[in-house]
């Protein structure tokens, strides 16, 4: 059975309910050997949580990766964030093996390939300073080394850092173990054949790793810093009646910044206030990546979410605080028929992260 025929089959038979699937990797390419495995992606409706498992399946060992929509989204974008892009790779670049949705497993190719094909952003003075650090002091360490063991050691970090940072400064995906090497080959053929060529012999591998040195920007050792002073910033008052509403919203409540990159310059954190009217609730959603804490000012709110398929109910006060992990979908009300519910809320993001949904299920 062929690699595609047999995802096909597995999917089949362990997610027949599968909204659609994917199958990559080296096995559908002529690099595939004896112990290839299936790299399938599996996308199901109303996944609780998303997994990553090893299994075998008749004669086939499986790399299985099952998602919902929404998670599957996320994991793809922070591969993209760190310049190594496996998931992606496989959807884009695999074939699709089952197709429920009337087409969205097809454009999610096509979307992935053209994100792959654009590369990642270019370095900022930081990072691309950094790789030229670690290259440097890696090359000292090669040229003292005197112990044979270490002196070998030092080598494939070499070779490696040598690989990353001509990436890097090349605006190539980033990979690791033998994908390194491929995504390597594919930027520049050459100096990966240099590379493999020089590994063992330490003269000419510094001579190599130097060159790259030397496009990256030079050697950088002396005088390298990587941070400056962050500890004397001023602070930033936010007034009352400075609250902004320009920020992502939910039907049934209204949400106030008070706290976010655009009114104070935070980095990581968003806080803000919730106005819940009486006798409404809001519309299902959830916070992304966000972690979110909610304090209740006044009012009685409710915040409803799954637990194991049902819905579970939180009835709060003024005083009480309630913690919403990422992802959860939830949602807030308010039952009192006369008076507004009002909550501060902190999230662990600079910006108010809202991805409203049709039902309080992950999609």
């Amino acid at each position: 059975m062929d690699p595609v025929a047999a995802a096909r089959a597995f999917v089949e038979e362990l997610f027949p309910g599968a909204l659609y699937a994917f199958v990559g990797g080296s096995v559908l390419t002529e690099r595939r050997t004896s112990t290839s495995d299936l790299d399938v992606v599996v996308v199901l409706d109303g996944l609780a949580a998303p997994y990553r498992e090893t299994l075998r399946w008749h004669e086939w060992p499986v790399e299985l990766f099952a998602h919902s929509e929404t998670s599957l989204a996320v994991y793809i974008d922070n591969g993209f964030e760190q310049r190594r892009p496996v998931l992606a790779r496989i959807c884009a670049e695999g074939a699709v093996v089952t197709d429920r949705t009337g087409g969205r497993a097809s454009d999610l190719q096509g979307e992935l390939a053209d994100r792959l094909a654009d590369g990642p952003s270019g370095l900022t003075d930081g990072q691309a300073d950094r790789f030229r650090h670690v290259l440097s002091d890696l090359l000292d360490d090669l040229s003292g080394a005197s112990d044979p063991g270490e002196r070998a050691f030092i080598g494939w970090e070499v070779v490696q850092a040598t690989a990353r940072t001509a990436l890097g400064v090349g605006r190539a995906w980033q990979g690791n173990g033998k994908w390194l090497l491929r995504e390597l080959r594919a930027h520049d053929a050459r100096l990966a054949d240099e590379l493999l060529a020089a590994r063992d012999d330490p003269a000419r591998l510094a001579a190599v790793a130097t060159d790259v040195l030397e496009r990256a920007g030079g050697r950088l050792w002396e005088g390298y810093r990587a941070q400056g002073d962050p500890f004397h910033q001023p602070l930033r008052h936010v007034p009352s009646q400075a609250l902004s509403g320009e920020t992502a919203q939910s039907g049934g409540m209204r949400r106030l910044a008070a706290i976010s990159g655009a009114t104070a310059g935070s980095s990581r954190l968003w806080m803000g206030q919730t106005h819940v009217a009486p006798a409404t609730r809001s519309t299902d959603h959830h916070h992304g990546a966000c972690e979110t804490a909610i304090y209740v000012v006044s009012g009685t709110p409710s915040f409803v979410f799954l637990e194991d398929g049902r819905e579970r109910r939180i009835d709060a006060g003024p005083g009480d605080y309630v913690f919403v992990p990422p992802y959860v979908p939830h949602r807030e009300e308010n039952p009192d028929p006369s008076q507004e519910a009002v909550v501060v809320i902190a999230r662990s993001t600079q910006e108010a992260v809202v991805v409203n949904l049709p039902d309080l299920r992950q999609h």
